[in-house]
């Protein structure tokens, strides 16, 4: 080998040690030496540009062959062609090295699990490359043989450590095709000091119960769904941790669906519930006895729709349709701080009724949600707690707590509700029967502001019109058609738009022609103040009205 040959090459192998930056080998500090890597790739990239145009400048001064320059061409359009192809198809966002912040060295990724002590040295890499997201990065790391990805939940934080991020960042999923091979994704921002909305707010449509109840926002920023319709749930967490707020966004949810029947039974006392008492059919407050009384007409419905399964074959559970072919629906009964009703003198028998709805009602629709600060046995007595297969901790004060609302073991296979911080309130673990526990921030409902009242009233708006509030509340509440007319105030005619902002929340231009075409009303050119929209004139509701008299 010639001697301009040896010295480029060892100035090529210098160079990229360079770029790699072994000569900070020793350094303990990886997120120090991936800015050093990130800075000289950069700097590398900047010459290599360079230098290729520099090269083809001179080239095409000296005048190279034709033919030349079109097999470069051809070849460079080749090559372009393939990588723009490679790059559409992969399934991530494409990030360049050493873009700002982007992503960490799989070298780095490796060195840090190693650290965190979640499995040895050998036969530890990453499976997938390291790969950009929208709020941060994420990749498999392939654990050595014989080691499961299971045993890795619970030393989130201990990664966290070793990569130099918060501990909240970085969330671990299992694979479920592979139990040698762990999930990673870590946030470029703590996603639980967020505040996220309730979808909730502002709804005009009716939701669909059967779907779920939109819980809250995981780790990875992705929406969680709690499927109610399945289990009966347990909801449980020290004072101020964000309990009150997942309950409100249950019935919320409930309420918005139109047709479920909502029971409510206070054992605080202090008016939580106050603005769902107009939507619910039961709201108590400190009543033992008659709750009893309650879950035993809810064990008489279970009855009657298990009756109705059997004589109509098929299904064992209730659904959608059978529900409209009985004239059935949900009955949801929310328990909040059961330790009043179970350490009442009628605590024996609510206990067991509670115990028979949780275990057989949700197949019939008849549904139960506890929720108590207190998680010893004496608040939720074991075998009530058993049968609770969907279970939501919040915050709580120890490990013992935290085990006692998700499980024994829970704690030790990486799910421990005592370890949240304070700082986020409304965070919590969802345990949902048949997936693997999840910790999730709940949506926000401001219980001291206006946001249950406004949720509370176009629920109240959408189960007006469709017939569904409780017979009391049914028999006083206004007519759709008057309410209507009423928003004209002193206008003979209004654009659809401007109709709707005046009924407030629960209506919508669907609602507003569903109301009115059983009269022969729908919506028409209207041209006023020089605007031409549809809209609707009062002088065709006056006349109905006028007919109806």
């Amino acid at each position: 080998m010639s001697a301009p040959v040896v010295g480029t090459s060892r100035m090529a192998t210098t160079a990229w040690r360079w770029v790699r930056a072994d000569d900070y080998a020793g350094a303990d500090d990886y997120r120090f030496i991936e800015q050093v890597r990130t800075r000289r790739r950069r700097t590398a990239w900047t010459v290599a540009i360079t230098a290729a145009a520099s090269t083809a400048a001179a080239a095409a001064a000296a005048g190279p062959a034709v033919s030349y320059l079109a097999v470069g061409t051809l070849a460079a359009v080749g090559t372009a062609v393939e990588v723009r192809k490679r790059v559409r198809a992969r399934t991530r966002p494409f990030a360049f090295p050493g873009r700002k912040g982007g992503t960490p060295q799989e070298n780095v990724v490796v060195r840090a699990a190693i650290d965190a002590k979640l499995g040895r040295a050998e036969g530890m890499r990453v499976a997938t490359p390291v790969q950009s997201e929208d709020n941060g990065w994420s990749t498999i790391l392939q654990l050595p043989p014989g080691t499961r990805a299971r045993g890795c939940l619970g030393k989130e934080a201990d990664f966290a450590s070793a990569l130099g991020v918060g501990e909240s960042q970085v969330v671990f999923d299992l694979i479920d095709e592979n139990a040698g091979q762990l999930a990673i994704y870590v946030a470029k921002t703590d996603p639980f000091l967020h505040v996220y909305r309730s979808p909730l707010l502002g709804r005009t449509e009716p939701l669909d119960f059967w779907r779920g109840v939109p819980a809250g926002v995981n780790g990875r920023g992705r929406e969680e769904w709690l499927r109610l319709v399945d289990a009966s749930l347990l909801v449980a967490g020290e004072p101020r941790a964000g309990k009150s707020a997942a309950v409100n966004g249950i019935v919320g949810a409930a309420a918005l669906a139109v047709t479920p029947r909502i029971h409510l039974w206070d054992g605080k006392g202090a008016g939580d519930h106050r603005p769902w008492r107009r939507i619910a059919h039961t709201a108590e407050k400190r009543n033992a006895a008659g709750l009893l009384e309650h879950l035993h007409k809810m064990q008489a419905q279970m009855e009657r729709v298990f009756d109705l399964l059997d004589d109509a074959g098929g299904s064992t559970k209730l659904t959608p349709e059978l529900c409209r072919r009985f004239g059935v629906d949900v009955e949801l009964t929310v328990v909040d701080e059961t330790r009043y009703y179970v350490a009442s003198p009628w605590g024996k028998e609510i206990v067991e009724a509670m115990v028979d709805i949780a275990s057989r009602g949700p197949a019939a629709g008849v549904l139960l949600v506890l929720a108590t600060q207190r998680m010893t046995k004496d608040a939720i007595p074991p075998e009530l707690k058993g049968v609770c297969s969907l279970r939501w901790a919040m915050r709580c004060p120890d490990v013992i707590a935290s085990n006692a609302v998700l499980g024994p073991g829970a704690a030790g296979a990486g799910y421990d509700a005592s370890e949240i911080p304070r700082s986020h309130r409304g965070v919590g673990i969802l345990d949902a029967d048949g997936a693997d526990p999840v910790k999730l921030r709940s949506y926000f409902l401001d219980d001291e502001g206006g946001d249950l009242a406004s949720v509370a009233s176009a629920a109240y708006e959408l189960r007006r019109a469709a017939g569904t509030l409780p017979p009391t509340e049914q028999a006083t509440a206004v007519d759709p058609l008057e309410a209507i007319l009423s928003a004209f105030g002193d206008a003979d005619r209004m654009h659809t738009v401007d109709l709707v902002a005046a009924l407030g929340p629960g209506w919508s231009p669907a609602r507003v022609a569903e109301v009115l075409r059983p009269y022969g009303i729908a919506p028409g050119d209207l041209k006023i103040g020089g605007i031409n929209r549809n809209g609707y004139r009062r002088a065709d509701l006056e006349a109905v009205m006028l007919a109806a008299a």
